[in-house]
């Protein structure tokens, strides 16, 4: 019988000093999100003085150990079960949130200005959802928009594959609703969001919306070409949303500059191998997470990775040192990183001189059209970086991409600078309707500039068109055309707010016709 008792209590007292409570912490990240402080890769941990009662490796008010998730898909609501001693039962522990961003810390300021805090009691705690700062949306007036939004399509206007066919494509406004920036309420949403043709005006495309939102608040959208299989990108526009700002008056329609959407219609496949080699500048590179300067002769690889897998490898999902082999076998394929040198082979030119380099071939058979890619970049302590979540996509911000257009003909080399996006053209617009009788590339203007200038020509005929910047050195430092062009007056606006003052260079190639002209820039 006192055997028995023993083992009875013994299991008491098991129960009661290892038994533990689940307390559940919710926060919504909802005004965040809605107002752009929170990304994809930020992270939201809770730190207190319960950590050490918790987990005896842990430091109170310290640490990563209690991150949060998203309660469900796209819900906003960010929940962590943690499992408390039962032994701790009455006892109050303060906390608070801490939201990480591009690499660095931002605790929550709660309304009352101290900490939050609850009391274990048994045999569970839920907390309720509070909101990260306490920050809520106020209940502000909404006002009626009716915007006209018009894209210009002339410089991709044409029948069949490589262009934007009228008998067969479309193109819509897609976002204004949970894209970023103000969430339109879809139920008082109006109007067409595919734009029909403006009348008399070839490769103009227009509609009218109507919708609600807040005066000086945005929201995100793009325009997007249909069908998706006939366009780089899906259709979408390569790069960043774009913002509409909604504006006090309800009753005239607000209409939006002409845009010429960043759309690439896909090209013949290849008949023919084309050799592709890359290369970046990594002596002034720059982690875009942390914002600080890489020493270069640290940089341990550097990696690329894009939308053509087969030759760059693909938009990999996780942009970490793993993804450079197939581990166990560490066989290079195309579901890795490709990895660029700097030992003078593999296409690069000199060794150690800091820029790194990879020669690849696009196979026959691949689909021709505008594909992008970004450099990524290891080094001693970039694993830390952006709390550890993708630290290798660390070039440039989402949407921010290099390109290159994929099309038989000679080999392409590229000239990229780590952290640059290499285009810097910010439109390709066609003008009027006349068609040139021959080729001419007209000097800049102004001319100096500071920091943008235009460049006029003209293509006589529908054919591979590229207009490249150098600099004295021979060295391109900027694509601002590279494409399948209609016959007819063109003109493309260059910012060189990125380039050193200095005399620059611009060359148009379009079949036998090559044509080179000088330009100053002064700042």
């Amino acid at each position: 019988m006192k055997k028995v008792m023993l083992t009875l209590l013994f299991a008491f007292l098991s129960v009661s000093l290892f038994a533990q409570v689940p307390v559940t912490f919710q926060v919504n990240m909802g005004y965040q999100i809605r107002h752009n402080l929170w990304a994809a890769g930020d992270t939201l941990v809770i730190r207190g003085d319960f950590e050490k009662a918790v987990d005896t490796s842990a430091s109170d008010w310290a640490g990563y150990q209690f991150m949060m998730a998203p309660r469900a898909t796209n819900d906003s609501v960010y929940v962590l079960v943690v499992n408390f001693p039962v032994k701790d039962t009455g006892t109050t522990f303060n906390y608070k949130f801490v939201e990480t961003i591009k690499g660095a810390d931002s605790w929550e300021s709660t309304a009352s200005g101290g900490n939050r805090s609850f009391k274990l009691v048994s045999p569970t705690v839920t907390l309720p959802v509070v909101n990260f700062s306490d920050q809520v949306d106020l209940q502000v007036a909404t006002v009626k928009n009716i915007v006209v939004f018009t894209a210009d399509l002339s410089a991709i206007l044409g029948s069949g594959i490589g262009h934007f066919d009228p008998s067969a494509d479309s193109i819509q406004v897609l976002g204004l609703s949970n894209w970023g920036g103000y969430n339109v309420d879809q139920t008082t949403f109006s109007g067409n969001r595919t734009l029909q043709p403006v009348f008399g005006q070839p490769g103009m495309y227009s509609t009218t919306l109507t919708f609600y939102g807040p005066v000086g608040d945005s929201t995100g959208w793009k325009f997007t070409a249909f069908p998706g299989t006939s366009f780089g990108n899906g259709g979408y526009e390569t790069g960043g949303n774009r913002f509409y700002t909604f504006v006090a008056d309800t009753v005239n329609a607000n209409q939006l500059p002409v845009i010429v959407p960043v759309i690439n219609p896909l090209f013949p496949a290849l008949t023919k191998p084309l050799s592709v080699t890359l290369h970046v500048d990594m002596n002034h590179a720059v982690d875009f997470h942390n914002k600080l300067a890489i020493d270069p002769t640290k940089i341990n690889f550097v990696g690329v990775s894009g939308g053509l897998s087969h030759a760059l490898g693909p938009w990999t999902l996780n942009w970490t040192v793993s993804d450079t082999s197939d581990g166990p076998t560490y066989v290079d394929t195309i579901s890795t990183i490709k990895v660029l040198h700097d030992d003078g082979k593999n296409g690069d030119q000199v060794a150690g001189d800091h820029i790194w380099s990879i020669q690849v071939t696009v196979p026959i058979g691949t689909p021709g059209g505008v594909y992008e890619y970004k450099f990524g970049c290891d080094y001693p302590g970039v694993d830390t970086v952006n709390n550890g979540s993708s630290y290798l996509d660390n070039e440039m911000g989402f949407g921010v991409n290099h390109s290159f257009l994929v099309i038989d003909g000679p080999a392409v080399v590229i000239n990229n600078v780590f952290g640059v996006k290499d285009s810097v053209a910010t439109g390709i617009k066609q003008v009027g309707n006349n068609i040139p009788s021959q080729f001419t590339l007209s000097q800049n203007y102004p001319n100096p500039f500071n920091p943008s200038t235009i460049i006029k020509y003209s293509v006589p005929k529908a054919q591979l068109v590229t207009l490249k910047v150098y600099n004295l050195l021979g060295q391109e430092v900027a694509t601002l055309v590279n494409n399948q062009q209609n016959a007819g007056n063109y003109e493309v606006t260059f910012s060189a707010d990125k380039l050193a003052s200095g005399i620059y260079f611009y060359t148009l190639n379009a079949g036998n016709f090559v044509s080179t002209k000088k330009m100053i820039l002064l700042k």
